[in-house]
């Protein structure tokens, strides 16, 4: 037997529907201005890196010929190339520790919905080993991912997939170790292969786990294949 609505219950109904409707609307609204501004950064963010790539480039030449200079009191363009390169590498990490540098953005030619390398790993029985460790690693977006706007980035470090608090991927569902954006997760998380990283795994047909993997997770390691 039906029962009534009352004039009261139908306009508690209707006020909870009603806001229902502008949260998401509301919702709506704020991904759809976050991707706005996300498109809107990404022609700044490429000159940027240029720029600052380019300024890398001659700063490290330039330190690299004072130490020369110091050492030796002449040079030759041989070990002035070599020398460039270990200063450089020692000022990319100078500059990132102060947060500046070049941009991370991936130049990917392929379509990563065409990506012929994908790696399957059987992730279901293995995450409880390792904790799905490949989700705290640093990976960039291409400019793909950027204007597709699923994938979130990190507004503080462009182009950086963005994490949480915790340091895992924000697309990572915790309580399954699932990802929410799995068909349209970046190239690098489709062709990554956790299976020779020793960072992970000491040996990975044994599932013997590398033990300083919790060191792993506490850093902000480079996601490689």
């Amino acid at each position: 037997m039906q029962t009534e609505t009352t004039p009261h219950e139908a306009q508690e109904i209707d006020g909870t529907q009603d806001v229902q409707s502008r949260n998401g609307k509301h919702a709506g609204l704020l991904d759809a201005l976050r991707q706005e501004v996300a498109k809107g950064f990404l022609d700044a963010h490429s000159r940027a890196g240029k720029n600052a790539a380019k300024s890398l480039e001659i700063a490290s030449f330039c330190y690299a010929l004072i130490e020369l200079l110091e050492k030796k009191g002449l040079i030759t363009f041989e070990e002035l190339d070599d020398l460039q390169q270990v200063v450089r590498k020692r000022q990319v990490k100078k500059f990132a520790e102060q947060g500046v540098g070049e941009i991370a953005l991936q130049e990917f030619k392929q379509d990563k919905y065409t990506f012929d390398e994908v790696v399957e790993i059987d992730c279901e029985n293995r995450v409880h080993l390792c904790r799905a460790a490949c989700c705290r690693l640093e990976l960039a977006l291409s400019r793909q991912d950027i204007e597709e706007g699923i994938v979130k980035w990190d507004l503080g470090r462009p182009y950086l997939i963005a994490r949480d608090a915790d340091g895992y991927c924000r697309h990572l569902e915790r309580g399954s170790c699932r990802c929410t954006v799995w068909e349209h997760r970046p190239i690098p998380c489709r062709g990554y292969d956790c299976r020779n990283d020793e960072r992970i795994w000491l040996d990975f047909e044994k599932g013997v786990i590398n033990p300083d993997l919790e060191k792993l997770l506490d850093q902000r390691e480079e996601m490689t294949s």
